[in-house]
């Protein structure tokens, strides 16, 4: 990991696997504004608003997340402004940024409601907070827990970590896997001092059989049990 070519590799699998991620975020639309990125990973959605003119700031948790998306964006001739940066404790003053993007991860971090309360914080007044968390009443998550019961699985594995293996890892690393419903995370959003909350559901995660459907079958089976809960909160 870390040449031209490899990072290519996994720009290619994300949007393959998740094609309706440029449709739904939109990454081009945000040309010029000042753009929060919580979580960047490898840098595949940052480099999206990048090349957009989005005027970018990335934090992770993972030093090697930082480096790689340092060197992503370098690799691209752009200007990095990646950071190593906890969640919950944002070192960014008030209204710092017009956009916070953050697109699965804050369903695994201790306190989601206390990002939140940060996130609305850096947030300009009338910004906007987009990105994606994990849906409780998904097609998904009934598949697992049905072959977590049938399997015997609920006598040998807590459910908690059963849920942590629907991350894909190398590692043995049982990370926190946190579901909400739509109206767990429009509460939780509401506390957080936003007030216009609209929530979508995407992508049926449905393994092979996704890829195999017609688009629109996907698309329908998404929005009414999608894996990720869409959010678009001011």
């Amino acid at each position: 990991m870390g040449t031209p070519a490899s990072f290519a590799r996994v720009e290619r699998y994300r949007y393959d696997q998740q094609p309706w991620m440029h449709d739904t975020f939109g990454f081009e639309q945000y040309e010029g504004q000042r753009l929060l990125e919580i979580g960047v990973g490898l840098g595949t959605d940052h480099l999206q608003f990048a090349r957009a003119g989005a005027r970018t700031t990335g934090i992770d948790l993972t030093p090697r997340c930082v480096e790689l998306t340092r060197l992503r964006l370098q690799q691209e001739g752009l200007q990095p402004n990646i950071h190593q940066m906890d969640a919950e404790q944002l070192a960014f003053a008030d209204d710092s940024f017009d956009v916070v993007f953050s697109f699965g991860v804050l369903h695994h971090i201790p306190s989601p409601g206390r990002a939140f309360a940060e996130i609305r914080r850096v947030l300009r007044p009338g910004g906007v907070f987009i990105g994606g968390l994990y849906n409780r009443r998904s097609i998904f998550t009934a598949r697992v827990r049905l072959e977590w019961l049938l399997g015997g699985g609920a006598r040998t594995e807590p459910w908690a970590r059963r849920l942590s293996r629907v991350e894909y890892s190398t590692s043995d690393a049982e990370p926190h896997v946190r579901l909400m419903t739509s109206e767990q995370l429009t509460r939780a959003l509401s506390e957080a001092g936003f007030v216009d909350v609209r929530i979508r559901k995407r992508h049926s995660a449905l393994g092979a059989i996704t890829y195999r459907m017609p688009g629109f079958v996907e698309s329908t089976l998404g929005a009414l049990g999608g894996w990720y809960l869409i959010h678009e909160a001011r």
